[in-house]
């Protein structure tokens, strides 16, 4: 059995399974009573993609265990996280602040990264990120 829980305690209370955020959440896989539960589900719940979660959390599968922790992106930030190279292809409507949460880094700290001059950026550009 798995069961996949909210770490937010406040949101799990609640029953706040829609509530998309502007930071990451951090799931942790235990045994529970819900059979069956798995990332398809928390994708669901959550109004994001499997690939989206993926992504994310640099997973080569879709699989999860017992233990495991597992992040669900912002609403902000979707774009396509390169785990071998640490970069960040950004996607439509992406914003630097969110980028950073999602990677647990700052603004600042991509701007030293890629050399950057203002906090603008675009579509389809490419960013290092740094090291967390």
């Amino acid at each position: 059995m798995k069961r996949l829980i909210v770490a937010a305690a406040v949101a799990a209370m609640f029953g706040a399974w829609n509530v998309q955020a502007d930071e990451a959440i951090a799931y942790t896989v235990i045994e529970g009573e819900d059979e069956g539960e798995d990332i398809q589900t928390v994708a669901g719940r959550y109004e994001v993609t499997v690939e989206d979660i993926v992504i994310t959390n640099g997973l080569e599968t879709e699989e999860i265990t017992v233990g495991t922790v597992i992040y669900i992106p912002p609403k902000h930030a979707r774009g396509y996280y390169d785990p071998d190279a640490g970069t960040y292809l950004i996607a439509p409507g992406d914003d630097l602040y969110a980028i950073a949460k999602r990677f647990g880094t700052t603004v600042e700290a991509i701007g030293e990264a890629n050399a950057m001059t203002s906090d603008k950026i675009e579509a389809g550009a490419i960013l290092q990120i740094p090291n967390q």
